[in-house]
């Protein structure tokens, strides 16, 4: 009976010894990896930070154009063709025009060919609201040319707050 695999397997962990050390050469790396923890709180902080910072922007935006198109008095068809136009409030003409400059800084932060593919987009988005602002004109009364109108707003805000906040994380690491 001198085969080690014949005897039970209580018997073999039985003679298994107690304790075994490391090397004495793994315990440094060990010991100083305990010593640091990764500080992986901020940069999420910061990004959760920016996105609501981001969405607070467009939050008041939106809240600014509704307020806004809710206080106006509600004006006949013939009237509301001349309307068609961006809205002048100041607190949003304030607020859009911070949101474009840090949107075009940005842009710049960005590869050519990406660059080239936004401001496309951009185009188009811009192309498309003068289309449907110029039929707005001949049909005034239609409520899908002018929720497709607002829209192009909406579209043109969220383009310039995506922008914003896939750079976030390059402005907060230099």
């Amino acid at each position: 009976m001198n085969d080690p695999w014949a005897k039970p397997l209580d018997e073999r962990l039985a003679n298994l010894p107690r304790d075994i050390a490391p090397p004495r050469n793994l315990w440094p790396g060990i010991a100083g990896r305990l010593q640091h923890k990764p500080h992986r709180a901020r940069p999420l902080l910061w990004a959760a930070a920016a996105g609501l910072a981001g969405a607070c922007v467009a939050g008041a935006l939106t809240w600014t154009v509704l307020k806004e198109r809710l206080a106006a008095p509600a004006a006949p068809v013939a009237v509301r063709a001349s309307s068609f136009d961006e809205p002048h409030n100041p607190s949003y003409v304030a607020a859009r025009a911070s949101l474009e400059v840090t949107f075009r800084e940005r842009l710049r932060l960005l590869d050519p060919a990406t660059r080239a593919r936004i401001e496309a987009s951009l185009a188009a988005i811009r192309q498309a609201h003068e289309d449907i602002r110029q039929a707005l004109a001949s049909d005034p009364g239609s409520p899908l040319l002018e929720q497709l109108w607002q829209s192009t707003w909406h579209d043109e805000l969220d383009l310039y707050d995506n922008v914003v906040r896939a750079t976030q994380t390059t402005m907060t690491r230099t």
